[in-house]
């Protein structure tokens, strides 16, 4: 009875028996079996590894791991057949989180394959436990045999001190960082990093707290951030990372985040660095610094106040003495008579032209030989008085109108800076960029911004002298050249306003900012050389909306020039350039008697016809000087055309300025012909300029950023401060241009007191 059950049973566990051991056998042949090493530093553990194997590694942590911690490479053996399809999977488990990596390490846009990566393992800095493993897991899922390399080593020189210099290598699947504390007694330091190739990186700032963000794909996350070619640095504060921070570099993988346009590919990534941290001045001292300036100008502007007070005085009681006219230019006497023009204490702004006199006054003007101020100064001076003015008023409501959203867009470029850490939005020398905060704005480079303090000042201080001799200075027709306050006024105020656009350029210059450091310039030059034109053609008054108009194109222009720098506009602007210079030459070789209409080529032919030598020019002195000026202009179109000035924008700048210095030139050598003296006073201003301007334009080529390449080619001109440990090339730049462009107008405000006592019929037109 018993015994067929038990055959039943007994098959049936056969039967079980023979598929369980036939689960289990295939089973086993394809499981993943772990090999567990216990591994020891600096000692290279070669395995071979597939999809059935797979490898954990023990390590254990060394008592001084915080200040020296592990780091862990992993080498794969590239094979012959480079047949590898399924990566290599390192995952490494730490106390302070899990990192994990695959080999080849395939950059995304490049496709290079990197067969080596080491990553350095977070230290806990508040741990004091090291009872804890380093767990390195090494999978694949490749089914055939991979050969890989690991080691485990210590990173020294981990803990960087104060200026300890600290050279290394690394590489796009290397990255490195170091940790720095602020112990010492320094609480801002300038991280100052060096190579000696231009292979692109990102060198990073972040807080000494574990996740650290190593990697092209997560180091934007944290902290600060710059790209680097050559050079890079960041001035920290102690307050920003009171703890310490890591000094994070990761190298890319090809070099188009750091140079513009074309770049040579680089076979090799590996980049050798060189880094110190050093000490820098702290907030007191950049206070002390910012007063010692203030302070300097603040007695300047007493003395100056003090010493033009006396003078003033002068101008009052200065005595008339009439001589008779220069024969060096006009050839013919002239008989002083009295002006036929009526005065009438009613006149207003609406009386604006009292010289629309009948066309035979024209006539006699334009024939006689030789113009004298008498003959353009006709007008009643309140007239002239409330002219000049518009200058002001037009050149204030431009500057509030386009301060204002400039201030806006600087300070949210500044605030994109700060919020992101990306570095790379401003272009500063980070190697003096010195951090100040004021009230809730802070200002990543404030010695640039206060720096320009100097244009401020010295505007303010030439409209005060202006001012003093205005209310000292009693109008007379009769005698000296008539004066055009408003002019100097409005020279003055764009001083100042360059100063301001200028620091608010200096909040975070960029490629979308340029212009406003340079704006403001060509209105000076522009101002300059129409003050220079009036002095002897008082009557002759520029329309004050149509010299901004003018001037609101030239800007158009340069930026259209930087934003296209083709040749056909080159080439439209070099024909448009040169036809100005030949019409304004006309206008001051004839005096601003010469028009160009529709009846020129009639006189021109009838000129031909009837003058004796129509070939010699009427006035030699004045036609050989503008000839001289027209082939600097055309001197400067062919040499830009060849060597390039830099950018369309400072091309343009070049031009204004190099104008203005000829247009000056040529009326203190005209002076000169006419045998009128240049006073102490006026010498001095000019031999101060030449000094300053010499000064300054040395700085100014030796600068220490460039707004026109990339941000890590930029940072190539970097250097340390030069001065008070405070100030930089550019800084001084600043301080030394203000002088400069003072002085220069000084020149202009001076130039003629030897005239003053001069009939205003013996002043000859030139």
């Amino acid at each position: 009875m018993w015994k067929p059950i038990f055959v039943v049973i007994f098959g049936l566990s056969s039967v079980w028996s023979e598929l369980f051991s036939e689960n289990v056998e295939r089973y086993g042949s394809n499981d993943l079996i772990p090999i567990v090493l216990k591994g020891n530093y600096s000692q290279n553990y070669p395995q071979i590894i597939n999809n059935t194997m797979s490898y954990l590694f023990l390590f254990d942590y060394l008592p001084n791991s915080t200040f020296e911690p592990p780091r862990v490479k992993v080498t794969l053996i590239e094979p012959e057949d480079n047949s590898i399809v399924d990566p290599l999977i390192v995952v490494v488990r730490h106390r302070s989180g899990v990192i994990s990596w695959q080999l080849p390490y395939i950059e995304k846009q490049q496709e290079i394959k990197y067969y080596k990566a080491a990553h350095i393992l977070c230290p806990l800095l508040s741990a004091s436990n090291n009872e804890s493993r380093i767990v390195v897991s090494v999978s694949t899922n490749s089914l055939s045999n991979i050969t890989f390399i690991l080691r485990l080593d210590i990173q020294k020189s981990f803990n960087v001190l104060l200026n300890q210099e600290v050279s290394f290598n690394l590489s796009p699947s290397e990255p490195v960082y170091y940790y720095y504390s602020f112990k010492q007694n320094s609480s801002m330091v300038l991280l100052h990093v060096k190579s000696d190739d231009s292979i692109c990186m990102t060198l990073s700032i972040q807080n000494s707290s574990c996740p650290v963000f190593d990697s092209l794909e997560t180091v934007q996350y944290d902290g600060l951030r710059q790209t680097v070619s050559k050079t890079g640095g960041i001035i920290i504060s102690k307050d920003e990372y009171p703890l310490g921070l890591f000094i994070v570099f990761v190298v890319h993988s090809d070099d188009s985040a750091c140079h513009q346009g074309n770049y040579q590919a680089i076979n090799s990534r590996t980049k050798s660095i060189n880094f110190v941290v050093k000490p820098t001045v702290d907030f007191n001292y950049q206070i002390i610094n910012c007063l010692i300036v203030i302070v300097i100008f603040i007695f300047i502007l007493v003395f100056t106040t003090f010493f033009y007070h006396t003078k003033g005085d002068d101008l009052k009681t200065i005595d008339i003495i009439q001589e008779e006219p220069s024969t060096s230019i006009c050839s013919t006497p002239v008989n002083i008579q009295p002006d036929n023009v009526s005065y009438d204490s009613s006149l207003d702004e609406t009386d604006i032209d009292i010289l629309k006199s009948p066309e035979p006054w024209k006539d006699l003007i334009r024939t006689k030989a030789c113009l004298y101020v008498s003959d353009l100064s006709k007008k009643d001076h309140r007239i002239l008085k409330a002219k000049s003015r518009l200058y002001v008023w037009n050149l204030i409501t431009v500057a509030v109108f386009y301060s204002l959203p400039v201030t806006q867009l600087v300070f949210t470029s500044q605030k994109m800076l700060i919020e992101t850490g990306n570095q790379d939005l401003c272009y500063y020398n980070f190697l003096c960029s010195h951090s100040f905060i004021l009230g809730p704005w802070k200002f990543s480079d404030f010695n640039h911004i206060f720096s320009n303090i100097g244009y401020i000042f010295f505007g303010l201080l030439f409209i005060l002298i202006t001012y003093k001799r205005e209310c000292v200075n009693i109008p007379n027709k009769k005698f000296g050249i008539p004066n055009h306050y408003g002019l100097y006024y409005a020279m003055g105020s764009a001083l100042a306003m360059e100063g301001l656009m200028s620091a608010c350029y200096h909040v975070c210059p960029n490629h979308s900012n340029f212009q406003f450091d340079t704006s403001f310039m060509y209105v000076i030059c522009m101002l300059s050389m129409i003050k220079i034109y009036q002095t002897r053609h008082p009557d002759i008054n520029a329309n004050a909306y149509l010299v901004f108009g003018v001037l609101a194109l030239v800007i158009i222009l340069g930026l259209t020039g930087i934003m296209y720098e083709g040749p056909i506009l080159f080439v439209l602007f070099t024909c448009l350039h040169l036809i100005m210079i030949f019409w304004l030459s006309a206008q001051i070789y004839y005096m601003g008697r010469w028009k160009l209409d529709k009846k020129t080529p009639k006189r021109f032919l009838n000129h031909i016809m009837t003058a004796p030598n129509p070939c010699r020019p009427k006035y030699p002195n004045r036609m050989v000087l503008l000839s001289f000026g027209i082939l600097i202009n055309l001197g400067l179109a062919v040499s830009h055309w060849m060597i390039k000035f830099g950018n369309f924008g400072n091309y343009l700048l070049i031009l204004f300025m190099v104008n203005l210095i000829l247009y000056l030139s040529f009326y203190i050598v005209m002076k000169l012909i006419s045998k009128e003296k240049l006073h102490f006073w006026p010498l001095l201003y000019i031999l101060l300029a030449m000094i300053f301007w010499s000064a300054s334009l040395y700085f100014y080529v030796h600068k220490s950023s460039s707004w026109t390449l990339s941000a890590a080619e930029s940072r190539t001109y970097n250097t340390p401060c030069t001065f008070m440990d405070f100030y930089d090339n550019h800084d001084i730049w600043h301080f030394l241009s203000a002088i400069s462009l003072f002085l220069s107008f000084m020149v202009l405000f001076t130039l003629d007191d030897d005239v003053n006592s001069k009939p205003t019929a013996t002043i000859p037109v030139f």
